[in-house]
C-alpha cells in the first residue's frame, strides 16, 4: 500500500509519519512538502495556485491514496473529483456535524475560513456554527514555537467555547492544542487522525 501526503509545512511530515505508523505500519509513505502553495494562496487566493497544486497531485498518481494535509487548499481537492485524493478536513467536519447543532470552528488562518465553513455546512444542513479566528497564534507556528502555538490556540478558544456542542480545530497543525483543552467539557476534534483512518480506507478500497 502506497500513500502520498502533500503538505504545506515540514512539521507535518513527522506528525503523519507517526499516525500512519500506528494505523498502517506496512504502508509505504511518500511525503511532499510545498510550503510555497500555502504562502501564495494566502496572498492571492487558491486560484493562484490551482495549476501547481494540480501538477503536484498528478505527480503522485501512482500512490493508492493521496492525502492533502492543508485545509486552505481543500476546495482544490474537491475540484479534482478523484476518490483517491483525500481532503484532510472532510472526515472531521462529518464527525462534528453529528455531535450537535452548535459547533465552534476554530481557525488560525483567515485564508481557510470560507473553505472550512462551507465544508462544515455541507456536512450538516441544520448547523449554526460559530467561526473563531485565533488571532496571533499563527505567528508562533511560523516561528517554530509549537508550545506557544498550542497555548495561544487553547487560550483563545477558552474565551468563546461556552454554549457550543464541540470545538473543531480546523487546521491540521492545531492538533497540538488538544491536550490543553481536554478539560473543556465538550469534544475537541482535530483532523489528522480521522483523515489518516479515511485515507487508509481509500488506499485499501
Amino acid at each position: 500500500m502506497r500513500i502520498a501526503c502533500l503538505h504545506t509545512a515540514q512539521v507535518h511530515v513527522a506528525t503523519f509519519t507517526d499516525l500512519f505508523a500506528d494505523k498502517a505500519p506496512d504502508a509505504q509513505l511518500i511525503h511532499v512538502v510545498r510550503d510555497d502553495l500555502l504562502a501564495q494562496a494566502q496572498v492571492g487566493g487558491i486560484a493562484m495556485v490551482e495549476e501547481p497544486f494540480m501538477n503536484a497531485v498528478a505527480a503522485l498518481d501512482e500512490a493508492d491514496a493521496i492525502l492533502c494535509t492543508c485545509s486552505t487548499l481543500g476546495p482544490l481537492v474537491d475540484q479534482i473529483s478523484n476518490p483517491k485524493v483525500v481532503r484532510i478536513d472532510r472526515p472531521v467536519m462529518n464527525v462534528a456535524a453529528g455531535v450537535g447543532p452548535k459547533p465552534l470552528l476554530a481557525l488560525c488562518l483567515e485564508s481557510t475560513r470560507a473553505a472550512s465553513l462551507e465544508l462544515l455546512m455541507e456536512a450538516g444542513a441544520n448547523l449554526t456554527p460559530t467561526v473563531h479566528l485565533c488571532d496571533g497564534a499563527w505567528a508562533f507556528f511560523e516561528a517554530g514555537d509549537m508550545a506557544g502555538f498550542a497555548d495561544a490556540i487553547a487560550s483563545s478558544i477558552r474565551t468563546v467555547a461556552d454554549g457550543h456542542d464541540c470545538v473543531v480545530l480546523g487546521q491540521a497543525s492545531m492538533r497540538v492544542a488538544e491536550p490543553a483543552l481536554r478539560d473543556l467539557g465538550i469534544p475537541v476534534l482535530s483532523s489528522p487522525a480521522l483523515a489518516v483512518d479515511h485515507t487508509i480506507g481509500v488506499a485499501l478500497s
